[in-house]
């Protein structure tokens, strides 16, 4: 039986969580993610993220591309250079890169 404090507590790391991942989400520029098959898909969620794709020439004007691993680790090389990130969703969470 869960005590009453403890319920509070729990709620509250809930909160916090997901105030945290709101926050993270905000100052990303772009998301990666691994699908089957060795692909990775490419999702832009900043303005200034598909600012960047235009003017590097990324893409045709998506907001999507599927890439495979080295195109992927060069399109994070790339990004990092000029101050933008990335966050990866895996398999066992997240990570701002």
């Amino acid at each position: 039986m869960s005590s009453e404090p403890e319920k509070h507590v729990a709620q509250s790391s809930a909160q916090t969580a997901a105030r945290i991942s709101a926050s993270v989400h905000q100052r990303v520029d772009f998301e990666l993610r691994r699908l089957e098959g060795g692909k990775w898909r490419l999702r832009v969620i900043s303005q200034q993220g598909l600012y960047w794709m235009k003017s590097m020439n990324v893409g045709s004007g998506e907001d999507e591309l599927d890439l495979n691993l080295i195109a992927a680790n060069d399109f994070l090389r790339s990004v990092r250079r000029h101050g933008l990130k990335t966050e990866y969703i895996g398999p066992l969470g997240r990570c701002l890169l």
